[in-house]
């Protein structure tokens, strides 16, 4: 297909083929029986019933399968008022293309309806991948084993034959026989539960009600030692919305945690119910936190699994910054409900109507539960700067990106599929006006509830709602790589027609750097979202589609006189303006007090006026004196999520001048102090139970920036309430600050010996299980904060110890390390850990392979200067590896080949930054900070 842009240039877009199933037969429903192995060898066994409806003549019936055996296959055909048996006469496996097939002697006839049964055997293993096994230790010291699933995005085919494909949607019949006092559960409610013989035990068969028709996907099943609370949801709208019942499982003794969670479930499934306007279709919703999970949460249609920091929340134990966390985790989930459950992508490539939805969606359910914590201005220090972030690299993807392998799709649950996916839906949804949006959207999934869809559909129904030409409009946003920046080139004021004339000029915008003509053809839709003082609330309604065009507003000369560019920071693009606008702007912000600073800029736009004096700076369009000049022009700032942009950034600039003189680094160090310590001096360290959600976020915020920053009153204030916590007092520190408390300690210790007390106070911390899971993690962390190359190397040896670190947790010690004073030193041990330990790392996270991704960047990402870099690309591409060596780390490594040139290109975005401004950066310490 043809795209006309608007510059005149010509895209032809073309997918590639992709690799699925023979389309001989389709899938209509299963009958799956599951005999879980919570011990021993953890071998379980297994039958699947599939009916099927025959497309087309064939002996064969392939279907998906990886590491699991298939002991007995057979078919049952029904063709007009016959019905014939028969078993297959081979069974062969596709390894590479993880695929089973069945072979019989005789035709199955194009138009039969038939049967298909598998007998098979597998393994719950440990890979947090398929029909897998969590381990954990219970109040009384007992190890424990539960057994969950995790299916997204292709791993049913783990735990029974299956046809493991999105659009391939069926019913399912589930059946799991169980050890009669274990809790068993899949997406619907039980129906019935009766006592079986299996190999001579008496086992528990519990049988679960038909699911709707769904991808393989969402098929769950969880059986252990489960406790549970329960709520039940009352929908008002619409007419034929039912009460739904409403659960939290934990394992035995955390269930109170789940209070704070089940409480958002039942309140988000009512707003979501009127917000869709079409009732949730289960009876039950089941949210369970399990031990050790890849991900963050699961969206099984009824029964959603959790990652237990982000489901169970302790009112006394717990940090603040959980509630907001599990807030919107909860709502993501259930957003997919409706949006990937109801109505699915019909192929990986639109995996963004999923994410990017239920990412957008999930933070409208906590702006509406929660509107006094003020989650969009969150959102832009969130998500939406996770996606300009990731969309700036030229190794960035489309949101609706070509996928053509099953095996390539985990690579693409990136912030572009999320965080940009949900940027723009947020873009659209403010250009459009809410109302005409959410009606679009309930028409969309109306039409294709139980069904599969594509972009277009979407884009088809807002049209209609809107009036709009939705898929002109977003196609580039959509299907082409990147952002763009927006240039102010010229604004002229015309007093005759009391109106400011000002061009704007776009191209795309990259952080390492002007991109080349080839990479700069696109022309996007670009909502300008222009304000004056003359309308300091209303956009202008201006759209820019050319590469260059003057738009003009109405203005006056009146001494307030101001406009500016991208209000609520809801377009997704950076602004790059005139030199004296910027100067302007930082100077009026400077002079205006803290209390006043919402009237004159929104905090919203003022994190992105200072993200894109940064974005700037790192692509060479900006120097790095003007971005600190705009952050120092913020130095009254009071805004909690301000406040957190203005720490991000500086710590940004901290890591990538890690190697420059320690002047340099004292002096970042300083502006740091002069922002956040009077505030912390301010605020206070101790937290009231009457503080609002912002207060405590806030004050939590300066004490642990102040601290980061080198300020001796607050460090010395956290070691001695951490003494005193350590000795016995647990209210003498807040749950809010006890990871900058963890880190003055480690970073303060005066000696080695110092150090090494503190840390094994740490470790006896961390060791402690009636800790909250958020809290425990703080611990983790911080073991790496220290300035000792020998505790490093613990921390290393700790973090590949799978009995003390759950595997999914192995990032916590390695980010520690890199936020550490010695991050310098142990950026290279970090670098030659991985590779001394590959072999084991990638045995463990293969089968969760974006996992095995995050943590090469995690000790790659950090490090500056090309020869690192090329140190790099060398031992991805096998170099100096015999043949067979090289091919095999080839094979390992091609499953996250985007997160790996994304580390690459940073690497060198970072070196070229520095190299760049690293005399202007020196110069303007010298001068701001000359004691330093």
């Amino acid at each position: 297909m043809c795209i006309c842009n608007s510059d005149g240039t010509t895209g032809v877009t073309a997918s590639p083929p992709r690799e699925v199933l023979p389309t001989w037969v389709v899938p209509s429903h299963y009958a799956v029986s599951l005999t879980p192995n919570l011990g021993g060898d953890f071998k379980y066994s297994g039958v699947v019933d599939i009916d099927v409806d025959v497309k087309e003549t064939t002996k064969t019936i392939t279907v998906n399968a990886n590491e699991i055996e298939v002991s007995k296959a057979s078919i049952v055909v029904r063709n007009l008022k016959t019905e014939s048996t028969e078993e297959a006469v081979s069974i062969t496996y596709d390894k590479a293309l993880e695929r089973v097939s069945f072979e019989f002697t005789n035709d199955i006839p194009a138009g039969a309806k038939a049967t298909v049964t598998a007998e098979f055997t597998g393994t719950h293993n440990d890979q947090l991948a398929g029909f897998y096994r969590s381990t954990y230790t219970d109040s009384e010291g007992n190890k424990k084993v539960l057994v969950v699933t995790q299916f997204e995005p292709t791993d049913c085919r783990r735990a029974f034959p299956s046809f493991d494909e999105p659009a391939l949607k069926a019913t399912f019949d589930i059946t799991l026989n169980v050890e009669p006092e274990l809790t068993a559960l899949s997406n619907m409610e039980e129906i019935s539960s009766t006592v079986i013989e299996v190999g001579g035990k008496s086992l528990k068969s519990v049988k679960f009600a038909r699911t709707p028709i769904m991808s393989t996907y969402l098929v769950a099943c969880a059986v252990g030692d489960f406790e549970y609370i329960e709520q039940v949801a009352h929908p008002k709208l619409p007419a034929d919305a039912k009460p739904i019942t409403c659960r939290v499982y934990t394992l035995k003794g955390d269930v109170e945690q789940g209070r704070f969670g089940l409480d958002v479930c039942v309140r988000t499934l009512e707003f979501f119910s009127e917000y869709f306007d079409i009732a949730y279709p289960l009876p039950k919703c089941d949210l369970i936190a399990i031990p050790d999970f890849g991900a963050g949460a699961m969206e099984n249609w009824g029964l959603i699994t959790y990652r237990t920091v982000y489901l169970l929340f302790d009112p006394v134990k717990s940090g603040a910054s959980a509630k907001e966390r599990i807030a919107y985790v909860v709502g993501h989930e259930l957003a997919h409900q409706w949006f990937g459950n109801l109505v699915t992508m019909s192929w990986w490539n639109a995996l963004w109507l999923n994410e990017g939805f239920a990412t957008f969606v999930g933070w409208l359910a906590v702006d509406h539960l929660f509107p006094e914590w003020k989650i969009w201005t969150s959102f832009v220090t969130g998500d939406f700067a996770q996606a300009h972030r990731l969309d700036g690299l030229r190794s960035s993807h489309p949101i609706d990106v070509d996928v053509r392998a099953a095996a390539d799709v985990n690579e693409i649950f990136d912030a572009i599929s999320y965080s940009k996916g949900a940027s723009v839906i947020r873009m659209l949804n403010t250009f459009l006006g809410g109302s005409k949006f959410m009606n679009g959207v309930r028409t969309y999934l109306k039409e294709f509830q139980y069904k599969n869809a594509e972009t277009a559909d979407l884009w088809r129904h807002l049209s209609a709602s809107s009036g709009v030409d939705i898929a002109t409009m977003m196609h580039q946003w959509t299907r082409e790589t990147g952002h763009p920046l927006v240039t102010v080139v010229s604004e002229s004021y015309d007093a005759e027609a009391t109106a400011l004339n000002i061009t704007f000029r776009q191209n795309r915008f990259l952080s390492s750097g002007a991109p080349e003509p080839e990479e700069d053809k696109v022309v996007w839709w670009v909502p300008l979202n222009i304000v004056t003082h003359l309308s300091p609330s209303t956009t202008s309604g201006h759209v820019l589609t050319k590469r260059e065009e003057t738009i003009v507003v109405p203005f006056d000369e009146s001494p307030n006189a101001y406009w500016a560019l991208n209000y609520g920071a809801t377009g997704f693009y950076r602004t790059k303006l005139l030199e004296e606008q910027v100067h302007k702007i930082s100077k009026v912000l400077q002079n205006t007090p803290a209390d006043k600073l919402d009237d004159v800029m929104p905090a919203t736009d003022r994190i992105q006026f200072l993200s894109d004096a940064f974005a700037l700076t790192t692509s060479g369009l900006g120097s790095a004196a003007t971005a600190l000049e705009v952050m120092m022009a913020l130095k009254n700032e009071e805004n909690y999520m301000a406040l957190g942009k203005i720490h991000e950034l500086l710590n940004q600039i901290k890591s990538v001048w890690v190697n420059e003189p320690k002047p340099v680094r004292d002096g970042l160090d300083a502006l740091g102090r002069l922002i956040f310590s009077s505030k912390a001096a301010a605020m206070g360290f101790e937290f009231s139970a009457s503080d609002d959600q912002i207060t405590t976020l806030k004050r939590a915020l300066v004490i642990s920036a102040s601290s980061n920053f080198g300020d001796k009153t607050t460090q010395s204030v956290l070691s001695e309430k951490f003494s005193k916590f350590i000795a016995g007092d647990k209210d003498a520190l807040s749950p809010n600050i006890r990871a900058a408390a963890y880190k003055a300690v480690m970073v303060t210790a005066s000696s080695d010996e110092e150090a090494e007390q503190q840390f094994e106070k740490l470790l006896t911390l961390y060791k402690d299980a009636s800790l909250p899971d958020d809290q425990r993690l703080f611990v983790l962390t911080r073991l790496g904060s220290g300035s000792s190359k020998a505790l490093a190397s613990r921390v290393l040896d700790i973090a590949l110890d799978f009995d003390l670190v759950r595997p999914q947790d192995i990032f916590y010690p390695l980010r520690g390390l890199i936020d550490s004073p010695l991050v310098k030193e142990y950026i290279p041990l970090l670098w030659e850990w991985m590779q001394r330990n590959w072999d084991v790392l990638h045995k463990q996270f293969s089968p969760t392979i974006s996992l095995l991704g995050n943590v090469v960047a995690v000790c790659t990402v950090k490090g500056i200067g090309e020869e690192h870099a090329s140190a790099f690309e060398a031992w991805l591409a096998g170099e100096g590896l015999a043949d067979d060596a090289k091919a095999t780390r080839l094979e390992q490594v091609k499953g996250f080949r985007r997160v790996s040139e994304q580390t690459l290109e940073t690497i060198r975005s970072n070196t070229r930054w520095v190299e760049r401004e690293r005399e202007a950066v020196a110069v303007w310490v010298s001068k701001t900070f000359p004691s330093e």
